[in-house]
């Protein structure tokens, strides 16, 4: 029997930068840099950035650019307390996380243990099993965090060996928890892309969608033009641009791709 343990689902120089990707990341190596600097260290970053600005992209090819990362926990950010917390215990169980496993005393079914678990005991059990075998924890995506969530997190912030990081499109989207993030020298903006650099990421995309058939030069100017140096709308621009149903003959129906695009990142 696996006893207290949960099975793991499956579910510039600014030069190009390889991620696990259908499409590499462009750009961002000193923010890449000083991202993988902060996981080793185990400091607390805020990285900002508009939606499709590859904060996802550029944390996943952090983390992946560690010789280790056993240590570092990511996790989509939810802004019901209880599911966050619910989030980050269940991973603690998938990775065998001692300290938590002991304090936990699971028994036969830990999804059963978790579901029977209050905020108020699992927030006490995750503080201290952090304290005790620190962790870097990853918020990817904070949106109007409220009180509860910033004071559970200030505790881990400052516990000793535990990093934090966390991404949001802008301050105002911390909501409480622009209280842990004050200092500026512990935020990172993520640059839109230069032209160059825009330009190669289309390339890229539209050998990636096999859209080299199609009327692509005229594409070309209104999609660089309307995603301003935003990756994440470029590649969505051209993700649409190979559905038929914006295409007449060889022409990309420009207008109505671009508003079904935009609707993405509202």
């Amino acid at each position: 029997m696996n006893r207290g343990r949960l099975p793991i689902q499956q579910n510039s120089d600014r030069r190009l930068v390889a991620v696990n990707h259908p499409l590499p990341l462009v750009g961002l190596r000193a923010e890449c840099q000083r991202l993988v600097s902060a996981l080793r260290k185990r400091q607390r970053l805020l990285i900002l950035g508009p939606a499709g600005s590859g904060k996802s992209a550029l944390i996943a090819h952090s983390v992946a650019a560690l010789e280790s990362h056993q240590d570092i926990i990511t996790i989509p950010y939810s802004a019901n307390l209880h599911h966050l917390l619910i989030d980050l215990s269940r991973i603690l169980l998938r990775t065998d996380h001692s300290a938590f496993l002991k304090l936990a005393r699971l028994g036969d079914d830990p999804e059963r243990w978790l579901s029977q678990q209050t905020s108020v005991h699992l927030r006490g059990l995750l503080w201290t099993a952090l304290e005790t075998e620190p962790r870097v924890i990853i918020l990817d995506g904070i949106s109007s965090a409220g009180f509860p969530t910033y004071r559970f997190l200030q505790r881990l912030s400052f516990a000793k060996g535990v990093g934090l990081i966390v991404s949001a499109r802008d301050p105002i989207s911390l909501g409480a928890l622009s209280r842990l993030f004050w200092d500026p020298r512990n935020t990172m903006h993520i640059p839109p892309l230069n032209d160059p650099e825009a330009k190669q990421l289309f390339d890229m995309a539209i050998r990636h969608f096999d859209l080299n058939h199609l009327e692509i030069e005229e594409f070309r100017v209104k999609a660089i033009g309307a995603a301003q140096g935003n990756p994440g709308q470029l590649i969505e621009l051209c993700t649409l641009a190979a559905n038929p149903v914006y295409i007449s003959g060889t022409h990309i129906k420009f207008a109505p791709l671009r508003i079904d695009a935009l609707m993405k990142f509202i």
